[in-house]
């Protein structure tokens, strides 16, 4: 009696492993399916404000000679990077408006880097971009006593990159399109039963890019590496601590790191999220900045450096014409 309970008992572990293993299983998919999902839940967020503290650390050699104060410049501006990031997207509307606050105490930046007290404008406290259509637009505080602000039009495409804020962790279309030929297989990591896709790109030199993929947050991405035609891995990029934001999953931490041949870190970005809302209500009106009367403003429309007179706020559409404007006067 005592072997058959036991031998019950061993069965009835079996089936529970059993069930346990098949519903760890990563489900079926195919390309088509996979491809539909990432353009439906990119298309589920066009408009969003997130907060987050963005760190940075280069470890390539800067393009400057050790005996200049450029190489001292760049050391400080590129070494342990800190700042917090306050950003509204609107795709729809191609627009993007992020401020920018420096987080390191800038004055014991100077000193730990030999630097003089006038260098201190290279490094400002604190910046707002504009962003829409092909130009962006930027306003500085000049981090200088007695000096005015600075106000920038360009024309200069910036938008594209910022937009992958509101798509984290979506596959892009593009990796996972028919000419890829991508091939999927599952994994485990730390306990997650994960889809891996490997693609290949069909060049005289093919690059190789895996993306681990979590069936528990809609088919988002947890883990990307590239790697060159030799092996060595030349970029990762990291999604993780997933959190519910009005029911679509959001990474609140992002890592991207680029590698030299010899596999060590060149260069690393961690984005912290402090706040994410999506779907928000935006307005053409909260795509303007403050501009205080004797700004010093220069646009790629007219070319000429002049100051704003009156104190107002300005977005991109109001730059162009008052650019327009000085345009025709001459």
């Amino acid at each position: 009696m005592y072997t058959l309970e036991r031998k019950m008992v061993s069965l009835l572990l079996l089936l529970i492993c059993a069930v346990t293993l098949l519903g760890a299983q990563v489900p079926a998919i195919t390309l088509s399916e996979l491809r539909q999902i990432a353009t439906d839940s990119r298309e589920s967020v066009m408009t969003a404000h997130l907060v987050y503290i963005e760190e940075s650390n280069s470890n390539e050699p800067p393009p400057f000679n050790k005996d200049t104060i450029y190489y001292k410049i760049h050391q400080a501006q590129t070494s342990r990077r800190r700042k917090k990031v306050d950003l509204l997207l609107d795709r729809a509307g191609d627009r993007v408006k992020m401020s920018v606050t420096e987080l390191r105490d800038v004055d014991k930046l100077l000193k730990k880097y030999h630097l003089p007290p006038e260098q201190k404008i290279n490094f400002p406290k604190s910046r707002t971009f504009l962003m829409q259509g092909d130009y962006d637009m930027e306003i500085s505080d000049g981090n200088a006593p007695n000096r005015p602000m600075d106000l920038g039009l360009y024309v200069r495409p910036g938008r594209t990159a910022v937009f992958r804020f509101t798509s984290l962790g979506i596959i892009e279309e593009r990796l996972i399109s028919d000419d890829s030929s991508p091939t999927f297989s599952e994994i485990n990591s730390d306990g997650k039963s994960l889809l891996r896709i490997e693609l290949t790109t069909k060049e005289q030199k093919p690059l190789k890019r895996t993306i681990d993929c979590d069936p528990s947050l809609g088919y988002r991405f947890r883990h990307i590496q590239r790697y060159s035609s030799d092996g060595h891995l030349i970029r990762e990029t990291i999604a993780d601590n997933y959190k519910d934001v009005n029911g679509i999953p959001y990474p609140f931490l992002h890592i991207e790191r680029s590698f030299d041949k010899d596999g060590k870190i060149r260069r690393e970005t961690k984005y912290v999220m402090e706040k994410v809302r999506l779907g928000v209500d935006l307005s053409p009106d909260d795509f303007k900045v403050f501009v205080p009367a004797g700004t010093q403003f220069m646009d790629d429309v007219s070319k000429v450096l002049h100051t704003i007179e009156k104190s107002s706020y300005i977005g991109i559409d109001d730059a162009l014409s008052i650019g327009r404007e000085r345009l025709l006067k001459r």
